[in-house]
């Protein structure tokens, strides 16, 4: 199987926070700890709902002036933007977009699928909780820091083994990339979960993260919109948890 060199490339977004509140008001944002964020240490984090729904997803990092920057799907920054803004009031900081102004290495869709992380765009965002796209095993959710907005639902997916739909490598035979959102049927027609990300292998191949109720975990077709195709699972570069 040869693959192709001209796979898609994942575009990004970039979003500047400044202040002297700007740490503060995302540790009671989003899933990580920001304090644990250095000039010498990035971490990787989400802001949810109050329903513990990814709204989107980022990799932080900051400068010398302790201005943070969050790296996000380029689909997705508007919206963060103003989700952010939103509860943003009470705090002195500045949220921008500085898309232009960063140059970043590329990445492939395929490239980042194949780590097992699947972003958020504009078309997934509200619905995922963080496991079901495993973050807990990717270390974007710290279950130590204090509270933030959706923590409770995250904290009891976590502590209760609740979380009934997990993210699983795919690989299938097709000419076409599935858009991100997609539902999942069975073999009977029944939706079993939705696509989180999805690349082309080669001009016959497809691979997918896709998001499956664990009683479907184990199918061998499955179907998207009038087609049916028969899936190979593949290991994913980690273990998915299996409880607190």
């Amino acid at each position: 199987m040869t693959e192709k060199n001209h796979s898609a490339i994942d575009p990004r977004g970039y979003i500047q926070l400044s202040g002297p509140d700007s740490r503060k008001f995302l540790q009671g944002q989003v899933t990580c700890d920001m304090d644990t964020l250095s000039s010498e240490q990035s971490i990787c984090g989400a802001q949810c709902t109050p329903k513990g729904r990814i709204i989107f997803l980022f990799v932080a990092s900051c400068d010398g002036g302790d201005n943070i920057v969050l790296e996000t799907h380029s689909s997705i920054t508007d919206n963060a933007i103003a989700s952010l803004k939103k509860y943003a009031v009470f705090f002195k900081t500045e949220i921008t977009d500085i898309s232009g102004q960063i140059q970043a290495e590329s990445v492939t869709d395929l490239q980042r699928l194949r780590t097992g992380s699947a972003d958020i765009t504009a078309a997934t965002s509200d619905m995922f909780i963080p496991q079901m796209i495993n973050l807990d095993a990717l270390g974007y959710i710290s279950f130590k820091k204090g509270c933030y907005t959706g923590q409770e639902i995250v904290a009891r997916a976590h502590y209760r083994g609740s979380v009934k739909r997990r993210m699983h490598h795919l690989q299938l035979s097709a000419a076409e990339v599935p858009a991100p959102g997609t539902e999942i049927l069975n073999a009977e027609g029944r939706a079993i979960g939705n696509i989180a990300s999805a690349a082309q292998v080669d001009d016959h191949t497809v691979e997918l993260l896709a998001v499956l109720a664990d009683k479907s975990s184990d199918c061998t077709e499955i179907g998207l919109g009038e087609q049916r195709y028969a899936v190979t699972h593949l290991s994913l570069p980690y273990g998915i948890p299996t409880g607190p």
